[in-house]
């Protein structure tokens, strides 16, 4: 399994490259290239060098990673819109401990590094006409990036959101309303052929009140907190 990886991995890296983003060629035999990938076939990967070696063209099967550099990437002002979902602990007798949230995103770049998120949800379910849970959240969130590498953003942020709950699927039924509080930590990568298009995971910890149940939490589940969002 780990040689099938090997191979399958860089061969993956090489199928995504854009001409004008590669930087670093990594040879399997440890030398490394610098340039602008200028043309990409089957058989070959062809290399313009900066060090002044001119065209060059490198076998792909000798090919172990290719590194990217976009220092120009900069989405100031730009809007993100998307889909968010933060998945919920569940507690030792298979119940949740919170609930969850299902929310359109719109996201915008106040500058390269710095942004907001407002974030609208709703999820609604019945049996036979009967409403057996209903929630309505809004969320307004914060995140800095920390660390720009290439297609991929690290970052850190906080939310304050608002929740209106019917739930009527417990032995107590909750009708209220509350607010949550978290932070978090995430990383949002673009791929070089669709750099419009932004995926992001999150883990965080924080709070959620609603009437009389409070519940604190770190997010531990596989996903705890995903987006899927397309900038403008």
């Amino acid at each position: 399994m780990m040689k099938l990886l090997r191979i399958l991995i860089p061969w993956m890296l090489i199928g995504l490259a854009a001409p004008a983003l590669a930087e670093t060629l990594h040879l399997r035999g440890g030398e490394r290239i610098k340039g602008k990938i200028i043309g990409i076939t089957d058989e070959t990967i062809t290399v313009e060098s900066d060090k002044g070696y001119g065209v060059l063209q490198i076998p792909r099967e000798d090919v172990l990673l290719i590194e990217y550099v976009d220092e120009s990437r900069d989405p100031t002002k730009m809007m993100g819109i998307g889909y968010h979902h933060r998945s919920v602990p569940v507690t030792g007798n298979g119940s949740a401990a919170e609930y969850a949230v299902d929310a359109i995103s719109l996201k915008y770049w106040l500058d390269s590094t710095e942004s907001i998120d407002v974030q609208f949800g709703f999820f609604n379910t019945t049996d036979g006409g009967d409403k057996l849970l209903e929630i309505f959240s809004l969320d307004l969130r914060y995140a800095h990036v920390f660390k720009r590498q290439a297609e991929l953003d690290l970052y850190v942020g906080g939310s304050l959101g608002y929740l209106k709950v019917e739930d009527n699927t417990t032995a107590n039924p909750v009708d209220d309303s509350g607010f949550g509080v978290r932070a978090f930590l995430g990383a949002e990568i673009f791929f070089v052929t669709l750099p419009n298009l932004g995926i992001a995971a999150e883990v965080g910890i924080g709070t959620q009140t609603v009437g009389d149940r409070t519940t604190t939490s770190i997010s531990t589940s596989s996903f705890p907190a995903f987006s899927v969002r397309y900038y403008f």
